[in-house]
């Protein structure tokens, strides 16, 4: 796959869908899976990045994903001071139709774009007949009484609601990231070692606890028991992270991109009285995980 994130980006004949598409979640896959029946094109995912927000997917986890769902050509673009000062017609003429070579564009039927949002639906209509590319514009899928959004699923995600929020995002929410060092203490104390990620910032995580995981690593797919928080029975000041233990899995995975997938809760984190109280429990968690996982 390309990445591209600067312009100019000098592509032709493509079909691009464009939003900002944090999640990348089944409402989003509408606008990927139309573009994706484009025969003969390249196929781009247009994004944008906006900077201090917080965020389902990093823009690395957005771009991995894009990969995986078949996309060419991944732009990611900065949603800075020139960029919003930007009128539709220039982003259409030069940017979509010029440097990225559009000739189908997918978007969500409440798509605003350009100075002050004054860019639309109706305008791309109207310049799709002068301009003779094809639009495609696709209504807000609903999923249990309610629209599937971003902001649905951020409020779920904060709430511990993973059950929900894999539903609307149409797969597992995961944390994709490079194994680092940790404490060591789950392989020399605890003979249950993990893999220890740092979420990037702005990331949202749910609630601190204990989830039942499936760990993708090296082609291989691994159930797994995962620790979000900051280990309060480990001493000492811990930052917030991502701790997993691969079940049937011993090799070394210092400097290795994972993907760990949610699946389930099983319970809060919590201080145990000392390493072998929370040794017990931890067999508990892999116990009840591996029930959960089959």
């Amino acid at each position: 796959m390309i990445v591209l994130e600067r312009k100019p980006y000098q592509l032709e004949h493509t079909a691009v869908c464009i939003g900002k598409f944090d999640g990348l979640h089944s409402g989003h896959r509408l606008l990927v899976d139309s573009i994706r029946e484009c025969r003969n094109m390249r196929k781009v995912l247009f994004t944008f990045s906006f900077p201090d927000s917080e965020y389902i997917y990093s823009v690395e986890e957005k771009r991995y994903l894009a990969e995986k769902l078949g996309i060419d050509v991944y732009i990611d673009c900065l949603f800075g001071e020139e960029f919003s000062r930007m009128t539709p017609e220039v982003f259409l003429q030069h940017i979509l139709l010029g440097e990225c070579g559009a000739r189908v564009i997918s978007v969500g039927e409440d798509f605003r774009f350009g100075y002050k949002r004054s860019g639309d639906v109706r305008f791309l209509k109207e310049r799709s007949r002068v301009d003779g590319f094809e639009l495609r514009v696709f209504p807000k899928k609903k999923m249990f009484g309610e629209e599937v959004s971003s902001t649905r699923i951020r409020r779920l995600l904060r709430e511990g609601n993973i059950r929900t929020v894999n539903e609307l995002l149409g797969q597992p929410y995961f944390i994709y990231g490079t194994v680092c060092h940790g404490n060591k203490l789950g392989k020399t104390q605890l003979n249950m070692p993990t893999a220890n990620q740092i979420p990037p910032a702005g990331k949202i995580l749910p609630p601190f606890g204990v989830y039942a995981s499936r760990v993708y690593v090296d082609g291989g797919v691994f159930d797994g028991v995962t620790n979000i928080g900051i280990k309060p029975t480990v001493p000492g000041e811990n930052r917030a992270g991502v701790e997993t233990h691969l079940i049937g899995f011993d090799s070394d995975l210092y400097g290795k991109d994972i993907r760990v997938d949610l699946c389930a809760f099983l319970r809060t984190e919590q201080r145990f009285s000392g390493l072998g109280e929370l040794r017990e429990q931890m067999e508990k968690d892999k116990q009840k995980a591996q029930q959960l996982l089959k």
